[in-house]
């Protein structure tokens, strides 16, 4: 197997990339989001939109790129331009990679595998077509990757500095580049030692990493002119790179103890034969073991894969690691250019028609996953905030918590300008200039999207509707304003449901059932239920459900609704105090026992 191959030059190659990106980037676009995405894409459009600063890492080269994109593409909404955004670094990050590919030795067939395996797995998928950093981090992977390629292969000087610069720009976007430079660097020096008798070639190599890293000063001069979006105040530079290191995710890391590394490894060997279609993942192993034979820098792929799930592993919270796989992207890139080559060496000594036939395989990913990735038709999210926005009244104060919720409201607002006679309190963003919580309630409302656990005399907290209102206790039940009962799309089959929307869509129907808890409790039932049907593995909702029914008397439900969420999540519930839901089940189970040893000594049977 060569670095060339008689089928074409490097200009027809560059030819079948473009064709190839430009027909991902029409699938991609044709499914993407319209409106905007439910999670951290509110906040990031917001900051796009209003040259802002999102949550860390700050994400610079986003907002700077992403804004630029919105100017020279005014094609519908802001949500809906950035959405085409990541359609076109997916696509072109996937074409890369059969640049990648053929840079390899990889015939056109098998490096069209790898391109279309990468294109059609689940996460990858998934970010294509909404508004998130992903698609832009793997672009900056595949152009890194084959910059340290070609200086492999030539061990020019020049090709490294620019693999090095293209990483370290890479990771002002998402800081998975900033593993990927040391992974490079690691393997230029063990593959190439006399690179440290080389001062010049370090010195390069030093200054193209600082110079990649420039558009980091965005954060500390952007902050000085006070945005409205403004995460972690980094105006300092003890701020900056706190903001940078994303200093605060460390405090949410799943991981307890190093016999845990072998549970998130499991989980991730068995996501990577998920986002390949298991044979892609067999290939991709057979790959592996033939990749040094062929003459491919089989190190630098171990490196950027251990520095990734490393990274994941010390960090990664419990919903980082186990369900959104998104972040293990960069190692699902490098799987497929690595199924690449196994599918050649079975070219090789079976026959061509091998590879003409696993196209197959990709092209069956097309087909299954476009349905549950098309997001043309997605409106929950703009749907749930827009609702909640229309039963304030004028001149409402609303403290806004929660990614699903606070992230929206801010595009809403900010990008849209819907309501903008709301005092959107940003709650959850962290460096937020919150104003003190001076009011009256009878002439100056106060809501909250979530209960903010108040104890204080004189007030209570009660649900209105998609919000809780802040009132005078003893002070008329206010009316529920519920315009409606149902979400957009939440009960269209066509329309993509992944856990954060479910959760919203959870949430919402969570919202109706303790607004009508204590006027009308079979209704109120009735909604939880639906809570409940539709977001079976959410554990915050689940732990809330116990506690309601707790105060309603049903131990019973009580202690079902606590065992399922500790069922979903044994280590750490979501409640922000961290109390152990196993604590919960045990004060319930005693109550139990006590309230039928109770019934027993006076029934009259007994």
């Amino acid at each position: 197997m060569t670095s060339t191959h008689a089928d074409g030059g490097g200009d027809s190659r560059t030819i079948q990339g473009i064709v190839l990106g430009l027909a991902l980037f029409s699938i991609y676009a044709l499914g993407a989001s319209r409106t905007i995405y439910v999670g951290d894409s509110g906040e990031l459009v917001a900051a796009v939109h209003t040259l802002g600063i999102p949550h860390p890492s700050g994400y610079p080269l986003y907002v700077l790129l992403g804004k630029l994109w919105t100017i020279l593409v005014p094609i519908g909404s802001i949500a809906f331009r950035m959405s085409l955004f990541s359609s076109f670094c997916a696509a072109a990050a996937a074409a890369g990679l059969y640049l990648v590919g053929r840079q390899l030795g990889l015939t056109a067939l098998s490096a069209l595998f790898s391109s279309l395996l990468l294109a059609f797995s689940p996460s990858f998928w998934s970010q294509a077509n909404i508004q998130r950093v992903y698609s832009l981090n793997a672009l900056f992977l595949v152009m890194a990757l084959g910059f340290a390629i070609a200086w492999f292969q030539r061990r020019q000087p020049r090709l490294l500095v620019a693999a090095f610069f293209v990483a370290a720009l890479g990771a002002t976007n998402h800081t998975y580049m900033g593993v990927f430079v040391l992974a490079l660097a690691l393997f230029a020096l063990i593959t190439e030692p006399g690179l440290l008798r080389r001062p010049r070639v370090l010195i390069a190599s030093a200054t193209a990493v600082a110079l990649g890293l420039v558009p980091y000063l965005y954060l500390p001069l952007r902050s000085r002119a006070n945005p409205r979006l403004d995460w972690g105040d980094p105006e300092t530079i003890r701020a900056t790179i706190r903001v940078i290191l994303r200093r605060e995710a460390w405090d949410r890391a799943w991981i307890e103890t190093p016999a845990d590394l072998l549970t998130i490894a499991g989980d991730l060997l068995a996501r990577i034969g998920t986002e390949l279609f298991w044979l892609g993942a067999v290939l991709a192993a057979l790959g592996i073991v033939w990749a040094r034979r062929t003459g491919w820098p089989i190190l630098l792929f171990f490196l950027a894969i251990l520095g990734n799930f490393l990274a994941m592993a010390l960090h990664g919270s419990r919903s980082d690691l186990f369900l959104w796989h998104r972040y293990y992207i960069p190692i699902f890139v490098l799987c497929a250019l690595l199924a690449g080559l196994g599918l050649d060496v079975l070219r090789e000594r079976l026959s061509s028609k091998v590879a003409v036939a696993a196209l197959l395989l990709p092209l069956s990913m097309l087909v299954v996953g476009y349905p549950k990735h098309d997001r043309s038709r997605y409106r929950v999210a703009d749907d749930f905030s827009r609702t909640l926005l229309a039963t304030l009244p004028p001149g409402a104060h609303l403290s806004a918590s929660d990614d699903n919720i606070l992230f929206v409201l801010i595009y809403l607002q900010l990008v849209e300008g819907v309501r903008p006679d709301v005092d959107l309190i940003l709650q959850g963003v962290g460096g937020a200039d919150l104003p003190p919580l001076r009011f009256d309630p009878d002439v100056d409302p106060l809501y909250f999207t979530h209960h903010p656990n108040w104890e204080i005399p004189g007030l209570e907290i009660v649900g209105t509707g998609l919000s809780f209102q802040v009132r005078r206790s003893g002070a008329p039940m206010p009316e529920p304003v519920i315009p409606k009962t149902e979400l957009d799309g939440e009960s269209d089959p066509a329309v993509p449901k992944d856990y954060l929307t479910q959760n919203l869509i959870g949430h919402f129907h969570y919202m109706l059932g303790v607004t009508f808890e204590s006027r009308d409790w079979p209704r109120a039932e009735s909604e939880f239920a639906r809570a409940r049907q539709a977001a079976p593995n959410n554990d915050v909702l689940f732990y809330n459900l116990g506690l309601i029914y707790r105060r309603n008397g049903l131990l019973e439900r009580s202690l079902a609704a606590f065992e399922r969420s500790h069922a979903i999540n044994p280590r750490h519930i979501a409640s922000r105090d961290q109390v152990r839901a196993v604590d919960r089940i045990d004060e319930l189970e005693a109550e139990l026992e006590k309230m039928n040893r109770l019934e027993a000594e006076v029934s009259p049977d007994s």
